[in-house]
């Protein structure tokens, strides 16, 4: 075999340098998440954390929920865990929000030491497309506009509580798209000075870091820099399909006040001003397709995303209009971010169908709740928290199945599809084409 001055056959090249699996950049983020989760559980479990209804499973199902920042629930956070419970519970959600690997990299940024290679690019692919970011600028941004945002909302909530510790934890959980309230009937019983805060902090939670770092408040010599087309895309998606969500669920017989608020809240906040197990089957399938859009990259919500959602769609428009390249803004997309999106998509859909099949299987009365349970798969992977009101009532194994669609949601499909299958590095043989009928 020939072999070049180095002494390694040029079909080992791809490999060479490459670093193992486990400390590759797409192993990372779900690694801290799972590793977040165990000790949650552990912690949920203690004496004097929670009460008699919280088991084992239920602390696991609920540190899951917590650190996914989705907010379904086997058991009320309000009164089945005390106060240092429900802090865990808000320490959780405030780390899953954030992001692991962000706390991670802003104790070693604080602390002045290297920051691996790996991890730099980890952070950065997952907040920002702005090429020249430094990594410094990125954390103190991400972490600073959390604290203010979730800061700002606390005070105003408690205007209305009168009480600084279910304003904080619903400022927390409500910047952070994760769902959890206090009170048993979520929203439902809440005011104006509450529901409102919320629904603008579950907005600015799910644009995104990058979004709102761009779109802040410009005085300097940048003030009449063009936003970027990510920023551009996040805005136009998200103010389309919450314009949407309400015209629709008002056409369908919703009030104004629930159209709006369940419109956004379906992106994957969680709370709900209305009993959802109360609503029509339309209502239902409207807010599954919102659920599973989700919100925007690098925000605290999940969901395939809406950048992901507008490129699929302009990926079609461009197959329909017979044109080579997708275009938009004057600005021409990459043909690889367009087969990502339809990666991430394809991905997403195998995940919700193998997770409702799943929950059929494992529920004896499946037939009778087909759409409760596809419902339940739809919000656990979009990291929603909708329910119907079924989530507790589930078997023990389809608890376990939404834990794992929740996790699956949170990290993303396509980074596990990832770290399951190794890569072959890049093809190294050219064959014919051949062309396949479509359609």
């Amino acid at each position: 075999m020939r072999k070049l001055a180095t002494g390694i056959p040029p079909s080992l090249l791809p490999h060479v340098g490459r670093p193992p699996l486990w400390k590759r950049p797409v192993f990372l983020l779900p690694a801290t998440f799972l590793g977040t989760i165990l000790v949650g559980s552990v912690l949920l479990s203690l004496p004097g954390i929670s009460g008699p209804n919280v088991g084992p499973l239920e602390a696991f199902f609920t540190a899951t929920s917590a650190v996914c920042v989705t907010g379904l629930v086997v058991v009320d956070t309000g009164s089945d865990f005390t106060t240092a419970g429900q802090a865990i519970i808000l320490a959780l959600i405030q780390a899953g929000g954030l992001g692991i690997m962000t706390f991670s990299m802003a104790v070693l940024v604080l602390a002045r030491k290297r920051v691996a290679m790996d991890q730099d690019a980890a952070l950065k692919e997952s907040y920002t497309p702005v090429a020249g970011w430094r990594l410094g600028r990125l954390l103190a941004g991400v972490v600073g506009l959390t604290l203010l945002c979730e800061g700002i909302g606390a005070l105003v909530l408690n205007r209305s509580y009168d009480d600084w510790w279910p304003a904080a934890f619903h400022a927390v959980s409500a910047f952070c798209n994760a769902g959890f309230a206090l009170e048993s009937d979520s929203l439902q019983s809440a005011g104006p000075g509450v529901w409102l805060p919320v629904t603008l902090l579950v907005i600015l939670g799910g644009l995104g870091f990058t979004t709102l770092l761009e779109i802040r408040p410009r005085w300097r010599a940048d003030a009449r820099r063009r936003y970027t087309l990510n920023t551009r895309l996040v805005l136009l998606t998200s103010g389309s399909l919450i314009a949407a969500g309400v015209l629709v669920l008002l056409i369908l017989g919703s009030s104004l006040k629930d159209a709006f608020f369940m419109s956004v809240s379906a992106r994957t906040a969680g709370f709900d001003t209305t009993p959802v197990g109360g609503m029509s089957t339309p209502v239902l399938l409207v807010m599954m397709l919102l659920m599973f859009i989700g919100a925007s990259p690098g925000s605290t919500g999940g969901g395939i995303k809406t950048t992901t959602a507008a490129l699929v769609v302009l990926l079609v428009g461009t197959v329909l209009r017979g044109r080579q390249d997708a275009t938009m803004h004057g600005r021409t997309i990459p043909r690889q971010l367009l087969r990502r999106a339809l990666a991430v998509l394809v991905c997403t859909l195998l995940v919700v169908f193998g997770g409702i099949f799943a929950l059929t299987v494992l529920e004896p009365t499946a037939r009778e709740q087909f759409l409760p349970l596809a419902f339940e798969a739809v919000s656990a992977v979009g990291t929603v928290g909708l329910s119907t009101g079924i989530t507790a009532d589930l078997t023990p194994a389809s608890k376990i199945v939404l834990c794992v669609l929740m996790f699956v949601g949170r990290v993303g499909s396509l980074s596990i599809f990832l770290v399951l299958i190794r890569d072959a590095g890049p093809s190294r043989v050219q064959y014919p084409h051949e062309r396949v009928l479509v359609g």
